[in-house]
């Protein structure tokens, strides 16, 4: 009798673990939704948990990881929550070329502005007191070649004038000039780019260009580039004397009515 009732007990016993509730994590799997995942918050039933309550065996298919097959060789670039960090978009085409940083002026290494011609009227000589007429021959230039080991067209443009006339004077001008002649102008005339001498002497004068710079690439738009770049044209070496010094000695003769004659 007391052997019947202990294994009636045992047996109750048996039947309440078999039918008891099922392991958490197999609840917690089965209520899982698609935004569970992608936070990481949805745990297995299968493999390894964490801390956390979450799977890290890779048996769980986490939409978006490195490792979709789930065999746990993921490459350890997850964002923390079960998914796989954006990578950043691929930088712009530009014309069919990748460019991911403004051109400068540094990266013209492959080509160089073409120097520009300085005149002056009368040439190599001046007048003290009276106008002296200088101006430049020089035009923009295309140049090809490799910009950033892409092949480019960059082109140069002459945007201001800088004269040093080697008397302790100087001027920028944004006007190349021109000749009198084709200005419509008489000789000694003031011109925009003319200048006076005021006493005798010998004096070189200098003449920086600065030009602008745009590239081009693969047929593209022209792109400007910020600053500018410097160019020394030639130096004049010239002579100025008083009017009766150098105009009796030199053009009197031709123009007897010419200005100290």
């Amino acid at each position: 009798m007391r052997t019947g009732l202990i294994f009636g007990l045992f047996a109750a016993i048996v039947v309440v673990v078999v039918a008891g509730p099922s392991h958490p994590f197999a609840a917690a799997a089965e209520t899982c939704s698609e935004s569970d995942i992608y936070v990481g918050g949805c745990p297995s039933s299968t493999g390894t948990v964490n801390g956390d309550g979450v799977d890290i065996s890779g048996s769980v298919n986490i939409p978006g990881s490195s490792d979709s097959a789930g065999d746990g060789r993921g490459d350890g670039r997850g964002d923390g929550r079960g998914g796989m960090i954006t990578p950043p978009p691929p930088p712009p085409l530009r014309d069919g070329y990748s460019v991911t940083a403004p051109i400068t002026l540094a990266d013209l290494v492959n080509f160089k502005p073409v120097a520009g011609v300085d005149h002056m009227e009368p040439n190599g000589w001046m007048v003290v007191g009276l106008d002296t007429n200088f101006f430049v021959t020089v035009d923009s230039s295309v140049q090809t070649g490799p910009l950033l080991n892409l092949p480019a067209s960059v082109r140069f443009t002459a945007e201001r004038y800088r004269w040093s006339y080697g008397d302790g004077t100087s001027a920028t001008r944004s006007t190349r000039g021109s000749s009198w002649a084709a200005s419509g102008k008489q000789e000694f005339d003031r011109t925009a780019t003319s200048h006076v001498y005021r006493t005798t002497g010998t004096y070189s004068i200098d003449l920086t260009i600065d030009f602008s710079a745009e590239y081009q690439y693969a047929g593209g738009p022209w792109i400007p580039i910020s600053g500018t770049i410097p160019v020394p044209a030639n130096r004049l070496v010239a002579t100025a004397g008083d009017a009766n010094t150098v105009l009796v000695g030199r053009d009197c003769a031709q123009r007897p009515s010419g200005p100290g004659c």
